[in-house]
């Protein structure tokens, strides 16, 4: 290689450096002249979007959470009026016991039940009240006024029935 080829190249690196030192220089000025403002504007643009949709799903977590408390408080009342349904239960067996009486099943077969809410349903067609026929049979109150509700919610239907087809 000549003399004349190696000053050509070295003048040439020295020229790329210089121009790439100039790029920067003026790439370095206009990120300074660039207003801050703008920039922040931008970022608390996107925060302000970020927070808007966390406060959102927090919302409808908080609502959520609002409908399974209200589910596990009517579970637990629920279950609270059962507890004290079968403690009023044991409590009649036990002076049933004491009295020398027997005390009637309470664990019916299958084929049984029918027969339970028809006594049931007849005691009521007797004039007895709810509470009567739960000291009677040893069933809880609100177990009776489902059965009578339904049976009259069934006899309501038959009875619509039947004045359709007379119809």
């Amino acid at each position: 290689m000549s003399e004349f080829d190696l000053k050509y190249l070295i003048t040439v690196l020295i020229s790329i450096d210089i121009l790439l030192m100039a790029v920067c220089v003026f790439l370095i000025l206009k990120i300074r002249l660039i207003p801050k403002t703008e920039v922040f504007e931008r970022g608390i643009k996107i925060f302000e979007s970020m927070i808007g949709d966390a406060d959102e799903v927090s919302g409808q977590f908080q609502e959520q959470i609002r409908i399974k408390y209200s589910q596990i408080k009517n579970l637990s009342v629920q279950l609270d009026n059962r507890i004290d349904s079968l403690n009023i239960m044991l409590n009649r067996a036990d002076i049933l016991l004491s009295e020398g009486k027997s005390v009637p099943k309470v664990n019916l077969p299958a084929g049984s039940i029918l027969n339970r809410q028809n006594e049931i349903i007849e005691l009521a067609g007797k004039g007895c009240s709810v509470e009567e026929i739960a000291n009677r049979l040893l069933i809880s109150k609100g177990e009776i006024k489902l059965i009578l509700d339904l049976n009259l919610a069934t006899q309501g239907d038959k009875l619509k029935d039947e004045r359709e087809k007379h119809a």
